[in-house]
Parts: structure tokens; sequence; C-alpha cells
């Protein structure tokens, strides 16, 4: 059984007018870069499935082996086009050369060879070189090809910038002048030719789980749903909350007329109250504790095998990249924040406007320092029996409030619903 591990190796030639290369070597590197595309597209060496995803040819050019920056096959005629190209680009642009050697047996237990080719086009190597700082992948000049006449299949990838695309230190766009590639591309190669060999079979069941556990607490902060959460007019504590945020909120006029970004806030005070809410309800609500049990347990599954990547491609502890669960998490905790505070500015701008603003004082006072000594009792009676004793001024505006209180707050949760207009945002990047 061979090692299920990937191996990546790099070389560079720094460029003949790089301030930082050796002079006395110019003309044997030259040579060598004049010779790099004959080897990639050697006859003995060549893949003979690789298909040209882009026109649906099977083996149609045989005898050609490496693939250009659009997917498509070089030619006869491009081969010889681009040997010239990069011999002259070498002038001003160092050469990279990688190889990203695979085990035979991880391939064919997972994917399809001309899959993963499609993969090594259109994302590892697009992505390997936005990692590495390369300011516009427009302006790179790459290609590679697989040989497979070793007990290792491996790809042969070149790449060079084709007109200055590196931002310096003082902010100027220049040629790379740095040759070696930094670790972290290098982990990233390892790791996510791995990931996309087993994605079918073991990343993507797991980002699908995630991504339900998703959907499902989404459930519980959109209005339209009969499991919404903000909306309770039997939980006082949480209605107080409500109307304080939504209050500060009118006050202060964050974002009056639009959807808010919680993001966005800088008052902290309005920043501490929103979180103080999410917190509560993932203390008072048991479906919403048992979903987040669910989720983290989802999460914590993907960390082990994305570790497990990391080490069988020998990537130190602390270099492991854990921020797909990362983001998941930030994902939702942002869509969290961003219904309760739309939500609590909605529901305190409906209300104002049939009860004023001391008279909302009053009766949430009421309310909530009655519901603190008996908490048996429903906010209609609670309120109710406060004015029986005569106790409060006001009385008549009090007690017609609080004669369409409940129908209100339902009318006005009805036409949140409406007008909360949730983005259709993609949490399923798998």
């Amino acid at each position: 059984m061979t090692k299920q591990n990937i191996v990546v190796r790099t070389r560079y030639k720094l460029s003949l007018t790089n301030p930082d290369r050796l002079k006395m070597f110019s003309s044997r590197d030259q040579s060598y870069v004049d010779g790099v595309i004959d080897y990639f597209a050697d006859e003995e060496k060549r893949a003979l499935n690789l298909i040209d995803y882009f026109t649906g040819k099977i083996n149609k050019h045989e005898d050609i082996n490496l693939v250009m920056e659009n997917g498509k096959y070089a030619t006869k005629e491009d081969l010889e086009k681009r040997k010239k190209y990069i011999s002259k680009q070498f002038q001003n642009s160092n050469l990279w050369q990688v190889v990203l050697s695979i085990p035979q047996e991880l391939v064919d237990k997972n994917i399809k060879w001309e899959d993963l080719d499609e993969k090594v086009a259109k994302k590892i190597i697009p992505e390997s070189l936005k990692k590495m700082g390369f300011k516009d992948i427009k302006n790179m000049c790459y290609g590679f090809s697989r040989h497979m006449n070793t007990s290792h299949p491996h790809y042969h990838i070149y790449f060079m910038e084709k007109k200055p695309n590196t931002v310096n230190q003082n902010k100027t766009v220049g040629y790379r002048r740095k040759g070696k590639i930094p670790r972290e591309v290098i982990n990233y190669l390892k790791n996510e030719t791995m990931l996309t060999i087993e994605r079918e079979s073991k990343f993507k069941p797991m980002a699908i789980d995630i991504n339900k556990d998703i959907e499902e607490f989404k459930k519980y902060f959109n209005p339209s749903t009969k499991n919404y959460v903000l909306y309770d007019k039997e939980n006082i504590v949480l209605e107080d909350k409500i109307l304080r945020l939504g209050r500060l909120l009118d006050e202060r006029d964050i974002s009056y007329n639009s959807r808010i970004k919680f993001n966005s806030i800088k008052d902290e005070e309005i920043k501490n109250l929103t979180k103080d809410i999410k917190e509560y309800l993932f203390k008072k609500n048991k479906n919403l504790i048992y979903t987040k049990s669910d989720f983290n347990k989802r999460l914590e599954n993907m960390n082990d095998y994305l570790s497990s990547v990391a080490k069988r491609n020998g990537i130190k502890k602390e270099d492991i990249d854990l921020s797909y669960s990362k983001n998941k998490e930030k994902y939702l905790d942002n869509f969290i924040l961003n219904a309760i505070v739309n939500y609590s500015r909605y529901h305190y701008k409906k209300n104002k406007e049939k009860i004023t603003v001391d008279t909302t004082d009053v009766i949430q006072a009421i309310i909530l320092n009655n519901y603190k000594k008996n908490k048996n009792y429903s906010k209609k009676d609670i309120v109710t029996n406060s004015l029986s004793k005569n106790n409060y001024p006001n009385k008549t505006k009090i007690r017609n409030a609080v004669k369409n209180i409940n129908d209100e707050m339902d009318k006005a949760s009805e036409e949140f619903s409406k007008l909360f207009n949730y983005e259709k945002e993609r949490s399923d990047n798998l």
C-alpha cells in the first residue's frame, strides 16, 4: 500500500535583471529556461488521458502534453510560441517551477485523473498564485503537464509574470524580486490537492451536514417561519431587551431606512445589548441549545478531518488551516446578530406609532418589575392588575394601549416578516 501523502517540490530561476542573481550563471540559466517547455511536453512522459474540458475533445492531441492558462492543450505552434515567449520574459520575470507528486492509489480510489486535471487548471494553480501575492492572475503566464511515467504520477507546473504584477513595500507595482515560494503556499498546494481528491467521499458529506445545521439555525431567526424566536410575547425579559435595543437604534438613527449590518455599528452600548440578547436566547431556548450542540459537533468533526489531512502531508500543528470551520461560525454569528438588530429596530418603531415613548416606558417598567416578583402572570394580567390600583398617571392612555397590545405586536411581527429582506447568501462553499 502506498503512502497517502502529497509531495511538493519547488525551484526557481531569478530573472536575468534580478538584482539578487549571480551574473556568472546567466548563460547556464538561460539555457535551462529554454529547455523547460520541451521537458514538460516530452512525449515519453505524457499523460495520454488528459481531457480538453473546453472543447470536450479526448486525446485529439496525443502527441502534446502541455495545458495552457485557458485549460486547452498547446498545439505544436503554441509550444514554439511559448518557448520563445518564456525565453524573452526571463529577462525580467523569475521562472518558478513546482512538482506536485500524488500517490496513484489515492486518486484511483476517489476521483478521475481527468477531473483532477481540471481542478489543477481552474482552481489550484490560480489560488496558489493569489496566495503568493500576485496582483492580477490575468497578468500571469503559466501551464502544466502530468507525467505518468513513474510510480508516483506528478504534475509539472511553471509560472511567470507577463508584466510587473507584485505590490512592493513602497506600494509600487514591479516584478517579484523573491524567488522562494512561501511555506503557506506549499501547505495550500498539499492540502487543497488532497481535499480535492477526497472531496466527494469525505469533505463534501461533512460540509453538507454543517450547511444543513446552518439552515436550521436560520429558521429560528427568520420571521417567516414558525420557529421564529425573537417574537415571543410571553417572554417578558426578552421583550424588554428587544424594545430597549430598538429604542437605542431609533434614538441614534442607525441606518434607519435600510437594513442594518451589525458589523458596521460602532456604538458599544448597542453592540453589547445585541450580543446580550443573542446570549440570552441560547441560554433559554432548548431547541437552540440542542441545534448549537449538533452544529459544534459537526465543526469538530470537520476540524478533525482537516487536521488529519494536514498531518498526512507533514504540516505542523500550528500551520493547520481551520479557516473553513471558523468562517462557518462567523457567517452564522453575523446572520443572527443582523437579525436581532433589524427586528429590534422594526419592532420598536411599529410599537412607538401606537404607544408614546413615555407610556411604553411605564408599561415596560410595570411588566418587568412585577414579572421579576411573580413569573406566573402573563404580560396582560400584570398591566391590568397594576392599573386597577390607580397608582399610575395617564391611566386612560395606558388602558387603551394595553387593550390592543397583543394584537398590535402580532400585526407588527407579520409586517416585519414581509419587509425583512433576507439576502440569499450562499453558505455552502463546499
